[in-house]
């Protein structure tokens, strides 16, 4: 005998079947966006390491690394409240903002 379901019996077994799909989708995502920022982080020790060889300026890269960290923090500060995410956030945006003055500095 064929069972007869109501829409929303169809739509919560739909919801209970893709949710794994769902969930591995979500961890693929997150784990590959980790994966790129290690490169991301390597790539900018390289690029510091050059301009610290050459005599160069350095506060664009170290900009986008504490870019990076504030981001963050923000993010993080929006997902639970933790005190220690308010002191980091405050450290990393004062190195930002030294690094940015610098940036302008020498590019102005």
């Amino acid at each position: 005998m064929e069972e007869r379901l109501s829409k929303e019996e169809i739509l919560e077994r739909s919801q209970r079947e893709n949710r794994n799909g769902d969930e591995m989708e979500k961890r693929v995502r997150i784990e590959g966006e980790s994966f790129s920022l290690i490169f991301v982080f390597v790539m900018g020790i390289v690029l510091l390491a050059w301009k610290r060889i050459h005599g160069l300026p350095d506060e664009d890269v170290l900009a986008m690394f504490w870019t990076a960290c504030v981001a963050s923090r923000i993010y993080r500060l929006t997902r639970r409240r933790d005190t220690s995410d308010v002191v980091t956030l405050l450290i990393s945006l004062a190195f930002l903002g030294y690094n940015l003055v610098k940036f302008f500095q020498i590019t102005g």
